[in-house]
Order: C-alpha cells, then structure tokens, then sequence
C-alpha cells in the first residue's frame, strides 16, 4: 500500500499536484493543460508588447534631450 501511494504522490507531483492529477485521469487534463498554455502564451505576448514599448519610450527620450545645431552643421569656434 505504501508503494502504491509513494508512486501516486510522484505522479501527481509530475503533473502539478492532485487537482491536476485528478482532472487528467477523468479526462479533463487537456483543458486544465490548454489553459496553461493559454496563459503562458498572453504572458509571453504582453511581456514583448511591454519590452517593445519600454524600448521605443527610451529611445523617444533620448531623441528628445539632443539638442541639435542650429542648421545641422558643427558649430565653428573662432580665436
């Protein structure tokens, strides 16, 4: 009996414990899967929508704080 739980408690710890365990084995493991996959997915696409926007905030900023030449030539120094 021992063996039969240490097996089962593996199992469902393979499977991410014993909700998870017990969906799969009516059936349900590919929706219960599905929705994970679902959220890893969002996760991954708002994350790159988030570093993309960063990117393009910074990059907007640092446009904005040169401060360019009159005429867009180098300024000549006279002596």
């Amino acid at each position: 009996m021992a063996w039969v739980y240490a097996e089962l408690a593996k199992e469902a710890a393979n499977r991410g414990g014993p909700v998870a365990l017990r969906y799969f084995y009516r059936g349900q493991g590919f929706i219960l899967g599905g929705v994970l996959a679902s959220a890893a997915i969002a996760g991954t696409v708002a994350h790159d929508k988030w570093s993309k926007r960063r990117a393009a905030d910074e990059a907007a900023l640092e446009s904005a704080t040169e401060t360019p030449t009159p005429g867009g030539a180098p300024e000549t120094v006279h002596s």
